[in-house]
């Protein structure tokens, strides 16, 4: 019952328990399992922010082109 409120208290285990729901049976079946789960949240926690910072560079560059397209003209 502990893990689950470590879970609700947690953001990022909170909606990652929630994409993946198969997570609710193991952790209930094996509670000691649940520090497999946090290793696997923070996996995916790094691979998702390349991916936010590549967004962010592409959004810089393309801000930066229409300056100089504006400054061009």
């Amino acid at each position: 019952m502990e893990i689950i409120y470590q879970i609700v208290n947690n953001v990022e285990q909170r909606d990652y328990i929630r994409m993946y729901p198969l997570w609710y049976k193991e952790l209930n079946r094996n509670p000691e399992k649940y520090q497999d789960f946090v290793n696997e949240v923070e996996a995916i926690k790094k691979q998702s922010q390349p991916t936010r910072l590549q967004k962010f560079e592409q959004r810089l560059n393309m801000a930066q082109f229409m300056l100089r397209m504006i400054n061009s003209k």
